[in-house]
């Protein structure tokens, strides 16, 4: 019996999610300020990334730096409620709005 185990890189996990996400190279090179053809060594293991660098592709890929490092996802609610919510929040730059969505989140809870 021939049993193999698949076990993928950190590169395949970063393509992986970035094209679950439906994103091209070119657009997280630009939302990381990372040059493409750095995106693309870093898909193809070609280079290795610092761990601040993983964290800022975690952002931008809406996932978890254990995922890209270990293939683990963090725990998350059953519907990606807080995933989902984070990242929208993250979108909202107004300090006004932040405060007010603060105010309103705590009269909930």
């Amino acid at each position: 019996m021939n049993t193999t185990i698949k076990k993928e890189t950190l590169g395949q996990r970063i393509r992986a999610q970035r094209m679950r996400l439906g994103m091209t190279q070119e657009e997280l090179a630009e939302i990381t300020f990372i040059p493409k053809p750095t995106i693309s060594n870093y898909e193809n293991d070609r280079i290795d990334i610092k761990s601040s660098v993983i964290a800022e592709l975690a952002k931008a890929l809406e996932t978890d730096p254990n995922y890209l490092i270990l293939g683990e996802k963090a725990p998350e609610v059953a519907n990606g409620f807080m995933n989902e919510a984070e990242g929208l929040f993250s979108k909202i730059t107004d300090p006004k709005v932040q405060e007010m969505l603060l105010k309103q989140i705590r009269a909930l809870v």
